[in-house]
């Protein structure tokens, strides 16, 4: 898997030099699926700790994929919880009956997929040859 993009502390990312909290500074906003490709949509959250420079949205373009998985949250958890990135790992592809655990590394490594946990327990999982991360 290549990517354009590092994980930092378990739920930001670093785009091209640029540190993005996605845990406290964008909502997930939802996913969009075509033939091959998938987006994963992030929003910029409202609140006044909010930079005015922050990025509008931020997406993840994955390309070619080849597996995905979703776990749907709890149905009674906030509307906040729904919405809210807990934690971001690559993982391994040989592993996907594990969806419940994070492994502490910045780039990925050929054959590993993107876990997403959300705050309510929805887990997305998603295995591509490419993520390219576009913020605006």
């Amino acid at each position: 898997m290549k990517t354009n993009f590092e994980i930092e502390d378990n739920n930001s990312v670093n785009w091209n030099g640029q540190h993005i909290d996605l845990h406290n500074n964008f909502d997930y906003a939802g996913l969009v699926e075509t033939e091959k490709d998938i987006s994963i949509v992030f929003g910029r959250t409202n609140g006044n700790w909010i930079k005015k420079n922050e990025f509008r949205t931020v997406n993840f373009e994955f390309k070619n994929v080849s597996y995905k998985s979703i776990e749907d949250g709890d149905p009674l958890a906030s509307d906040e919880d729904k919405i809210q990135l807990a934690e971001i790992s690559f993982f391994p592809n040989n592993a996907r009956e594990i969806n419940n655990s994070i492994i502490p590394q910045k780039k990925p490594n050929p054959n590993d997929d993107l876990i997403l946990f959300f705050e309510d327990g929805k887990v997305i999982r998603i295995g591509s040859e490419e993520i390219k991360l576009i913020a605006e």
